[in-house]
């Protein structure tokens, strides 16, 4: 497919770009500044700025699919008002759209997000997107997959770990279900579709309901020598797990998500070992299937 991803030059757009590439696609990268990344020089790249219709009608044109993440979301740093996030989520999500029925596309992955909701601007704009995406699909009959990302933000290794727990996500997995969900749209798998994207730990759900007592001991099950580890380091474990049924993104779009709690906790035993030192290093929410690799 020719896929446009809005965007493009982002956190989670140049995951998302890679996965493409590494899936066959053609690539074209839309966002206000390229990425310099040297693994990415062959994708095409436009400057587009969302807002604007005439830069969104000309990053569209000729596509076969769009992946649209371009947003403004509200732990930017540094900080953005609530007039740019409103204008870049809702208007820029409209233009798409509008853009994408214009063109003739049918397959289209939206950014949406876990802070869905009526509790900030950001969380409305994902509301307004989410609508707007119901919208397009009834006008139009596209296939709108609507994945509502968890936190896949870069941050300090042991501070990645812990969130694994709670509202992280590796970045991999965010881009295998972007791109997952762009071929299934391609093949009309579904018509308007939604799901969450976030880790599975494989943990069973009597220790997930008590994680507070139980959860120690299950580190250390899967991973022995883990209570040291945990104490060593100041990893300090939530009382409870958020953790969900992702069976139907497995049954729709066949993918499932490859990294949690474990591997982390199987990397940094490994890094311990090594007498590595780790509390300097930044992960951009990408563990390797392996080993990490910074």
């Amino acid at each position: 497919m020719k896929v446009l991803v809005t965007g493009a030059s982002g956190n989670g757009g140049q995951a998302v770009c890679r996965e493409l590439l590494r899936a066959g696609h053609q690539v074209r990268m839309a966002d206000v500044m390229p990425s310099h990344a040297a693994d990415l020089a062959e994708a095409e790249f436009v400057r587009c700025d969302t807002r604007t219709v005439t830069d969104v009608r000309q990053a569209v044109q000729g596509m076969d699919g769009v992946i649209h993440l371009a947003a403004w979301h509200c732990a930017h740093q540094p900080p953005v008002s609530d007039d740019t996030i409103f204008a870049v989520n809702v208007d820029g999500t409209y233009n798409v759209l509008e853009a994408c029925r214009q063109e003739g596309i049918r397959s289209i992955v939206y950014a949406s997000s876990m802070a869905y909701g009526w509790w900030s601007v950001y969380g409305v704009s994902k509301v307004i997107g989410e609508d707007l995406c119901r919208t397009y699909h009834e006008m139009t009959g596209a296939s709108i997959a609507m994945l509502r990302y968890h936190e896949f933000i870069p941050r300090p290794y042991l501070e990645f770990g812990e969130r694994l727990l709670r509202n992280g996500v590796d970045r991999r997995d965010v881009a295998t279900a972007t791109v997952q969900a762009l071929e299934a749209a391609g093949k009309q798998s579904f018509g308007l579709f939604r799901t969450i994207v976030h880790t599975d730990h494989g943990m069973p759900e009597h220790v997930r309901a008590d994680f507070a007592g139980l959860g120690l001991g299950w580190c250390e099950e899967q991973v022995p020598g883990s209570a040291a580890l945990l104490a060593k380091y100041g990893i300090e474990l939530p009382k409870e797990v958020e953790q969900h049924d992702l069976s139907e993104a497995k049954r729709v779009l066949g993918w499932e998500p490859r990294t949690g709690f474990v591997d982390f906790l199987r990397d940094l035993k490994r890094r311990d070992e090594e007498g590595l030192d780790i509390h300097a290093l930044i992960v951009p929410s990408e563990l390797p299937r392996t080993q990490l690799l910074l």
